[in-house]
């Protein structure tokens, strides 16, 4: 991270700068949906790039027979985190403060979490290879990113916003993106009442429209850049989880396994004509998905990937969405892990 993202940061601590305000609890909350073994029972968990802390807290309470890390370049982030900590009674939390890839972590965790992070590196691809260096054998990777085509718009007004900020910091990128008369709503990622069904404070507005205009690195990506990213790091399987859009939140149920309710979405569901169907039903995993994110245009898109028995682990949804990495099909995983497994 560089030192005028995290100089951002600093000014505007995200996701909320307010330490008394409610935690987060939308990943809590979530876990038994990508997890089946969801109980995380002696586990190591690291949240790399975990912000002032509001969603870790959430999780650290939800599963006091765990462990957490959580990891800001930020310290201001940080000392809410520690608060909010503090506050709530989480006495499972440690908190590190430092950036990935240049931190010198020694731990190896069981589950890493990075939401929201690694499309502000410099270098994505340094910080996903560091995130996996520090996986246990069965470790398992949860990353949220910006994805390129919800996002083209607000890309757009960002470097209006770039162009016209004068000198200044933070505070008066901010202070162009009120003049130009624009705002983020939570509504563009499928959250049209909050996080918690409340709407931001006028401070966490700030925070929210500071990130979304005056960050000077931003790097959206697609779910077909998935596999170059993965490519050489180790990692035994990859797969599609999840995507953020205006009209809502779904999970992604490339097989149809789970119930057909508003929680999930097939790429078939959303093409009319049956004999489009018939041919996009035909196509390979990471073809569908990317007719699905052609589709929804989404905001933000979720993925996962592990080592060793990690895919086991998950719900069986999961192992539906498998996508191919350079040199390994699907099949390829689902029998690799197979043999772990036995």
């Amino acid at each position: 991270m560089t030192s005028e993202v995290a100089r951002l940061y600093e000014a505007f601590p995200f996701p909320s700068p307010e330490p008394d305000s409610g935690l987060i609890d939308v990943v809590a909350r979530e876990m038994p949906l990508v997890l089946s073994d969801s109980s995380l029972d002696g586990r190591r968990v690291l949240d790399a790039g975990c912000g002032t802390g509001h969603t870790l807290v959430a999780l650290a309470l939800r599963h006091p027979e765990a462990r957490f890390t959580g990891m800001d370049a930020c310290r201001r982030s940080l000392g809410v985190a520690r608060h909010l900590a503090e506050r709530h009674g989480a006495t499972n939390v440690d908190f590190v403060h430092g950036t990935m890839p240049h931190l010198g972590l020694t731990d190896r965790f069981d589950l890493i979490i990075c939401f929201g992070v690694l499309h502000h590196l410099p270098d994505p691809r340094a910080g996903l290879s560091w995130l996996t260096e520090h996986l246990n054998t069965d470790g398992l990777l949860h990353l949220w990113l910006y994805n390129a085509l919800g996002e083209h718009g607000r890309m757009l007004d960002r470097e209006l916003v770039q162009l016209l900020a004068p000198p200044g910091g933070p505070a008066a990128g901010l202070e162009t993106v009120r003049k130009l008369g624009l705002t983020l709503p939570l509504a563009e990622y499928g959250f049209p009442s909050g996080w918690n069904g409340s709407a931001l404070s006028r401070a966490e507005q700030d925070v929210f429209d500071a990130d979304a205009y005056v960050n000077p690195v931003v790097r959206p990506m697609r779910f077909g850049d998935m596999p170059r990213l993965f490519d050489g790091l180790g990692m035994d399987w990859l797969a599609a989880d999840r995507v953020y859009f205006p009209g809502g939140v779904k999970f992604i149920d490339l097989d149809g396994i789970e119930p057909d309710n508003d929680l999930y979405v097939r790429p078939e569901s959303l093409i009319g004509d049956a004999a489009l169907r018939v041919r996009l039903a035909a196509l390979g995993s990471l073809d569908r998905v990317r007719a699905l994110e052609l589709r929804l245009r989404p905001t933000g898109f979720r993925v996962l990937a592990g080592r060793g028995a990690s895919l086991d682990r998950c719900v069986p949804r999961i192992k539906g969405n498998l996508l191919p990495l350079p040199g390994r099909t699907p099949a390829d995983m689902r029998a690799g892990h197979r043999d772990e497994v036995r």
